[in-house]
């Protein structure tokens, strides 16, 4: 057997640190899996315009750096379908990159065959990597090899997008493909560790018999968006100790010391509750974290969201799909013509001070009750019961928080997409009278909850803003974000809030992240 290990940190890795390596690590990189004797390194994504040092992005080949002693080292780089035309890639000349790596779905097929014909003709060697291939069906599948035969590219590859297969999964689908596909076609694979499988189909991959050229694609501590890649260092060591000894570990380990743990401190990846619940369900990881970020329900509803998802889009993320399930779930229409008459009469010709779990209130703690003592607000407090201060009121829209809440006697309101036992001291508002385009920030509805209640003008506290890590005060509403979420949720939250103060003048009592947007 034939064996090659295939490198996409700076590739795979790159979704993890928007390919922003640095021109130093870059290099290191490179030079260090060159002296672990990796076979084939992937520089990163083919993507057309893109030309910013210190980025695995390059719209141009001749751009793309190489190892200075790369020996007998393949070096590739990927084109995902659409990123880039293959008019833009200039003739195959020494100096350039060896092979490109084409990305594409079922129904992209057409356009990419005729791509990697043109790469082929250019003097590429051109490995075809459909996305999701455990989502084709037998006759797809062959239908497919039937055509990579013909054209005669340098691999295929067998792509376990969603992390989902099991020994069996791909025992079945690698003979398939090794009795169809032409034997002088390498066969490679390529998996995501959702399930934390990787490691053990890597291995069974390696334990069959078969004169075919395998490559195996890992990444350098498994880097990879979401869940990660198989481990470089881990198949390496397996390969050395079952296979043959050929790869030198110490340069992998100087690499995770050095250049892939202080990436990892700042934005880790690994096992995961969304990618994992992703595989199981076999759909696109993406509709998992998204509904997760959100933060507004719990994992038994996020199942029973996500096996609503058509058929048809699963293994592709459509927001507008995912938004419509997510409305549609949430949304119970109540008529709350009494419940906003008696509020408003509460909040009638009073200061109204809204308390958001932010950290802030702690630290501002003395600032908050001189505003209170000075004011006598009407206090409102979102999602949690405060330490020291007594609120007037409770205001829940979260059904995941209203489950953590602490009850106590203070009145609560809460949205009509949260089931309660209706009483004297609770009041339901209608859910979709307080969303704009599906967003339910509860800092923001709450807020027009006040605007329908005739309220001109609020004191915030705790509204700090999303921050990665840990974001909230309370231990109960600890939740880790993304830097990539953090900023969507913070721009979707100044949005908001500009649009807000048309109708209500705010004022920030406690540090905030949106303070000092336009007022």
């Amino acid at each position: 057997m034939k064996i090659s290990i295939l490198d996409c940190t700076l590739r795979d890795g790159g979704y993890v640190n928007n390919f922003n390596f640095g021109v130093g690590r870059i290099n290191n990189i490179q030079e260090k899996l060159c002296e672990a004797n990796i076979e084939i390194i992937e520089c990163g994504f083919l993507r057309s315009g893109k030309d910013d040092p210190g980025y695995s992005l390059y719209g141009y080949v001749e751009q793309i750096p190489l190892p200075k002693d790369r020996g007998n080292r393949m070096i590739v780089a990927m084109a995902a379908f659409g990123e880039i035309s293959t008019d833009e890639i200039v003739p195959h000349q020494k100096g350039f990159i060896d092979g490109i790596r084409l990305s594409f779905h079922n129904d992209e097929w057409d356009e990419t065959r005729r791509n990697a014909q043109n790469l082929m003709d250019k003097g590429y060697k051109v490995f075809i990597q459909p996305v999701g291939t455990t989502s084709y069906s037998d006759e797809e599948l062959l239908a497919l090899i039937k055509e990579v035969n013909s054209l005669k590219p340098y691999a295929f590859y067998m792509v376990d997008t969603l992390g989902s297969m099991y020994k069996n999964d791909l025992l079945r689908m690698f003979f398939l493909v090794e009795h169809n596909l032409n034997k002088e076609i390498c066969l490679g694979f390529h998996s995501h560790n959702n399930m934390q499988l990787s490691f053990a189909n890597c291995m069974t991959l390696l334990e069959l018999h078969t004169e075919r050229h395998i490559i195996i694609d890992a990444s350098v501590f498994g880097m990879g968006r979401g869940a990660g890649n198989m481990n470089t260092e881990l198949i390496t060591h397996y390969v050395n100790c079952n296979i043959e000894k050929r790869y030198d570990l110490i340069p992998l380990l100087e690499l995770i010391d050095d250049d892939i743990l202080p990436i990892y401190k700042y934005t880790s990846w690994g096992f995961s509750e969304p990618y994992y619940l992703s595989a199981i369900m076999g759909v696109h990881p993406n509709y998992a974290s998204y509904l997760i970020d959100k933060q507004s329900v719990g994992m038994t509803k996020i199942a029973g969201m996500l096996e609503k998802l058509p058929e048809d889009n699963k293994h592709l993320f459509v927001k507008k799909e995912i938004d419509a399930i997510y409305h549609s779930e949430m949304s119970r229409h109540v008529e709350d013509a009494e419940a906003i008459k008696e509020l408003s009469e509460k909040v009638r010709g009073r200061n109204v001070l809204v308390i958001a779990p932010g950290n802030s209130i702690h630290a501002c703690s003395s600032s908050i009750q001189e505003y209170i003592e000075s004011n006598r607000p009407f206090v409102i407090s979102l999602n949690f019961t405060p330490d020291n201060i007594t609120p007037d009121l409770t205001f829940v829209s979260n059904r995941k928080r209203f489950g953590q809440l602490q009850r106590s006697t203070t009145p609560i309101a809460v949205t009509s997409n949260i089931s309660v036992d209706t009483s004297s001291d609770v009041y339901v508002i209608d859910y979709d009278s307080l969303l704009r385009e599906n967003s339910d920030f509860s800092g923001i509805m709450v807020l027009r909850l006040l605007i329908r209640l005739g309220v001109a003008r609020v004191a915030l506290a705790g509204y700090d803003g999303f921050t990665g890590g840990i974001d909230h005060s309370s231990e109960r509403l600890d939740s880790y974000l993304s830097p990539e979420a953090v900023a969507s949720l913070n721009n979707s939250m100044i949005e908001q809030l500009s649009e807000i103060r048309n109708d209500l003048t705010l004022e920030f009592i406690t540090p905030s992240h949106y303070g000092d947007t336009e007022q």
